[in-house]
């Protein structure tokens, strides 16, 4: 597949990566002009309008801007294409989104169900029957146990870890490291062992 990357961070660095050693094309990357001039060889370009591609990716890290970018692009007529590396596992009946990209290393468990648009980050893993909603962000080493519900916009800071049918309420930020047992509100930031609100998703810096 030629491939179009929207995004020139780190974050697109991974999914570039990925993307070439799974035998995409990498057909362009897209990115802001304050970015580097190259990613991994690939020339920078501020505007998608020039190039010819079968699928899209957001490699951008952020939830809600991906998001963003995610809904332009689709309304612009843009196809989305899911990236997995190929060490990743899946398991049979996984449901993976539109756009979703797996980096190297992770795990994802029978009957999961993964939303449009999510990352699931270096070596996390996912397991049976899971339902993980559009446009999160699990972080590199994550566990979550079986049959864990994500709403959407979900970030899950790296390390943290979910007990058995926990869930995570819409939008809500997870530190590193943290541990969420039963059920974590939507729009908060939650931090330590167990998981518990801190504060508002509006207190954050750029909210």
């Amino acid at each position: 597949m030629r491939l179009l990357v929207v995004g020139a961070g780190g974050h697109a660095k991974v999914v570039v990566d990925a993307a070439e050693k799974a035998g995409h094309t990498i057909a362009g990357v897209v990115g802001d002009a304050g970015d580097a001039p190259e990613l991994l060889g690939h020339a920078v370009v501020t505007s998608a309008e020039s190039i010819e591609a079968d699928g899209f990716i957001i490699a951008i890290g952020d939830n809600a801007t991906r998001a963003r970018y995610f809904d332009t692009f689709v309304d612009a007529g843009f196809e989305p294409a899911t990236v997995v590396h190929p060490s990743a596992v899946i398991g049979s009946d996984v449901d993976l989104g539109a756009g979703t990209f797996l980096a190297a290393g992770v795990i994802v468990n029978a009957g999961a169900r993964i939303g449009d648009d999510t990352i699931l980050n270096t070596g996390c893993s996912v397991d049976h029957d899971c339902i993980i909603g559009a446009h999160s962000h699990v972080g590199p080493q994550v566990a979550l146990c079986g049959a864990v519900h994500l709403g959407d916009g979900v970030l899950l800071g790296v390390g943290s870890c979910a007990s058995p049918g926990a869930s995570v309420g819409a939008r809500t930020v997870v530190g590193a490291g943290a541990a969420i047992v039963g059920v974590l509100p939507a729009d908060a930031v939650c931090v330590g062992v167990p998981a518990r609100p801190l504060g508002s998703t509006e207190e954050l810096p750029g909210a």
